[in-house]
């Protein structure tokens, strides 16, 4: 009986540690909860221009994926952010819609930065906001 109430508690202990650890592996989990603006310029140029634009801001790309429009961020920031950037295209006339959602951990926004601001200030140097 001891027995196995041992090996039960031991294997409730490994789920609640390995519970604690996981994360949204899937990046569009969390779409719809950042900063969004939209500038006057086409899907192309912000895309291009972002890899550039973020390096100078010491934020490092890890990922990112074009046919769906996001890039996958981290650095910028004291304790190490991460973000997810979302561009998409709006209307017709070529103009652009950019979201950064801060990374979040065990469902709380653990971020200190000002990543999402700082993003959004460098990209309207380059392109008009709207």
């Amino acid at each position: 009986m001891r027995r196995r109430l041992f090996l039960v508690g031991v294997a409730v202990l490994a789920g609640l540690t390995f519970a604690g650890c996981s994360t949204v592996s899937d990046p569009r989990a969390e779409r719809g909860t950042g900063v969004t603006v939209s500038y006057a310029a086409p899907f192309d140029q912000v895309w291009a221009a972002l890899p550039e634009m973020l390096k100078e801001l010491g934020i490092q790309v890890t990922g990112q994926n074009m046919n769906e429009g996001y890039m996958l961020v981290q650095g910028g920031g004291t304790m190490g952010d991460g973000a997810t950037i979302y561009v998409e295209r709006i209307g017709t006339r070529g103009n652009s819609r950019v979201e950064v959602v801060p990374s979040k951990t065990l469902g709380v926004n653990l971020s200190l930065g000002e990543m999402p601001k700082d993003i959004h200030n460098r990209l309207s140097q380059r392109f008009k906001r709207f």
